[in-house]
């Protein structure tokens, strides 16, 4: 989900589905979206994080799950993912 992105366009922080979705154990991430509409950075992904963070009280566990979401969504070859997983354990 790109929440900034979303705010923005369409839905309100307040009313959107992602912390529901993460609370209920849904593998859900992070992303970024509208890069040169939308964000006031250039990390955009970081940018993404911190908001997430501070709006819906977000722990650093929480944000190492969700980051641990993203690595398993990609398009990673299974070795790397696992190798992602070992270095980040």
């Amino acid at each position: 989900m790109s929440p900034l992105s979303n705010s923005s366009l369409f839905l309100d922080y307040h009313r959107n589905p992602f912390p529901l979705f993460f609370l209920r154990g849904l593998n859900v991430s992070l992303s970024t979206d509208d890069l040169l509409q939308i964000h006031l950075t250039k990390e955009l992904l970081v940018e993404e994080y911190s908001i997430a963070a501070s709006v819906w009280k977000l722990s650093s566990c929480d944000l190492c799950e969700i980051a641990r979401n993203s690595v398993y969504q990609s398009g990673f070859s299974h070795v790397l993912k696992v190798k992602c997983y070992i270095m980040f354990a």
